[in-house]
């Protein structure tokens, strides 16, 4: 009867306490074959060019090039590689970017240790891992926004126009004289603007404007 292949793990962490803490993890599961161990991502670039682990457990904020960008690279190398991102970054601009360089899971590094086993393992079973915070991140970008009470579906077309340009970071002047319209009569559509949006003043309408608001 035969036995299963141990899954061939690599780690890319700069923390000297991290990285031993995650070397000793995978070294003592018989089910895992711990291949390499890194502190940068250009020494994981130079290092593993014949041999692709089957799942690499890969920092964010490294030294010089960031583990994103090493995913990025590495996933051209290595194509049948899982990549597992273990950081404590949970914004939506690097989790996005991660994945669009070829990461397969997200993982905070406030996962507990068999949380993290259990994401390798889910990882090279073919899933795609992510603590709840990110996956809730995840879920809310690609669910179809829907018009909200107080938006700008609410405003006449000379109301938005007058709002593009703020979010611009024109003045009232500069607004009036792109529209053609007097500083009073600007300073009137703004009124209307803050009371259909139900918001206060220039940032909240902004943040609104660019689907910062609620």
């Amino acid at each position: 009867m035969g036995t299963t292949a141990p899954i061939r793990v690599s780690i890319v962490e700069d923390d000297a306490v991290i990285r031993e803490t995650l070397q000793s993890l995978f070294t003592f599961e018989k089910e895992f074959d711990l291949l390499s161990a890194h502190s940068t991502a250009e020494d994981a670039l130079l290092r593993l060019t014949d041999t692709c682990p089957d799942v690499m457990v890969m920092d964010i904020n490294l030294p010089g090039v960031s583990g994103i960008d090493c995913v990025g690279r590495m996933s051209q190398r290595c194509g049948n590689t899982q990549f597992l991102m273990y950081t404590v970054h949970d914004d939506d601009h690097r989790v996005f970017e991660a994945l669009k360089a070829g990461a397969n899971g997200y993982i905070l590094k406030g996962s507990t240790p068999d949380q993290l086993l259990d994401a390798v393992r889910e990882l090279h079973a073919g899933g795609a891992p992510m603590s709840t915070q990110v996956a809730r991140r995840v879920v809310a970008h690609m669910r179809p926004s829907t018009p909200k009470a107080g938006g700008l579906e609410v405003l006449s077309t000379r109301e938005n126009e007058v709002l593009q340009l703020l979010a611009q970071g024109l003045l009232y002047k500069e607004i009036g004289q792109r529209l053609g319209i007097t500083e009073g009569t600007i300073k009137q559509h703004i009124h209307r603007i803050y009371e259909k949006m139900h918001v206060q003043n220039r940032t909240e309408a902004v943040n609104r404007y660019y689907g910062r608001g609620t």
